[in-house]
């Protein structure tokens, strides 16, 4: 089920907040201000449930985030004998609470709070969990599919193997599907290429004897289609982008997508048009959290909520400040809210302003 509510005290810079989802999940701010410690506050909770199936242990070593020990992670000015503590709700109304018991040189943390039960009723503990860092897969000639794990891996670097193994099989939502009546992953992560980057479509072969997969490119028109090209000789955003494609026309009911800086090595139109695959994906039910700096990804969700793609209620945006206060520096988090017709009714100061601060100087 769905995230739909998460409090948390003294993570990090994160003294005491609470964050209410929706579908899709905007996180924006200047760099330091907190928006990757939310992100990394989840991650905590899945590599510790990953490694020992319940809550009683927060690991902050594992398969998702290595982040030192308790000291790194505290909050500064926090009190003698605090805890690090999480309140976890779904849709449903259902909570559990966490209270994990500072220990400055551990790297592992003791719940002091009752066990956790029935964690399957939340999405983060689901077995459709994607999370998609800030450094991806780069172009290589071939990638491994030694792998048997059915998700993409923290850099997308089974994102190939996965199209290989499912790519004519997995039927992509009814949001996705054009008039054509195709219902198959690759041909969507084909046609989604093509659209942004100006025709091109990618050609996978595997190599059995090698355990790998590789990877080419080729540009196709309305009549002609060029030779294939390695991954390599190919622009670097191409590939780089191709495992946040995959993961969100993989998108189902019940997902729960995490991903960093998705306009990375992207140019602008191919930024605004991964907004618009970012909102069609949260249309199917799954949850999705993207930490970006793009104002062109936020126009694309803009437009899709102006274009009836993305009901308003379904995006929830979160814009993370740091002020100072005198005696230290707090993190604030406003609440942007976005119309039906992709309006937004506060810029503070920071928030996607740039582009209007340059302007005033230039003119």
């Amino acid at each position: 089920m769905k995230t739909d509510k998460l409090q948390l005290t003294n993570f990090k810079c994160l003294s005491n907040v609470t964050f209410e989802f929706g579908n899709l999940n905007i996180l924006a701010g200047a760099n330091g201000c907190g928006k990757s410690s939310l992100i990394h506050s989840l991650l905590l909770l899945r590599q510790s449930y990953e490694q020992y199936r319940n809550l009683d242990i927060l690991s902050l070593y594992g398969k998702y985030i290595n982040l030192g020990s308790a000291k790194d992670i505290l909050y500064e000015h926090a009190g003698k004998g605090e805890e690090i503590s999480y309140c976890i709700f779904n849709e449903k109304g259902a909570g559990i609470e966490l209270a994990y018991e500072y220990a400055p040189e551990n790297r592992m943390l003791m719940n002091v709070k009752s066990s956790a039960k029935n964690l399957k009723n939340f999405n983060i503990f689901g077995d459709t969990f994607e999370y998609l860092s800030a450094d991806r897969i780069i172009p290589q000639t071939v990638y491994s599919s030694i792998s048997q794990d059915n998700f993409l891996g923290n850099r997308g670097e089974n994102s190939l193997n996965f199209l290989e193994k499912y790519g004519d099989t997995f039927k992509v939502e009814k949001v996705f599907q054009d008039d054509t009546k195709n219902e198959y992953l690759l041909y969507y992560v084909n046609k989604w290429m093509e659209r942004i980057f100006h025709g091109f479509r990618l050609q996978l072969s595997p190599i059995a004897e090698a355990d790998a997969v590789g990877l080419r490119y080729a540009e196709k028109s309305r009549e002609w289609v060029s030779n294939s090209y390695r991954a390599i000789n190919v622009g670097f955003g191409i590939t780089y982008v191709l495992p946040i494609i995959v993961a969100l026309l993989k998108a189902q009911r019940g997902d729960l997508i995490l991903i960093e800086n998705p306009e990375a090595h992207l140019h602008p139109k191919a930024q605004r048009l991964i907004g618009e695959l970012l909102a069609k994906a949260a249309t199917t039910g799954a949850q999705i959290i993207v930490e970006t700096h793009s104002d062109h990804v936020l126009n694309g969700v803009r437009i899709s909520a102006k274009n009836k793609i993305i009901a308003p209620s379904d995006i929830k945006m979160f814009f993370f400040m740091k002020e100072d206060i005198g005696s230290k520096y707090h993190t604030n988090i406003y609440l942007p809210q976005m119309d039906k017709d992709g309006n937004i009714d506060i810029w503070p100061s920071g928030f996607f302003d740039e582009w209007d601060n340059a302007l005033a100087l230039l003119f």
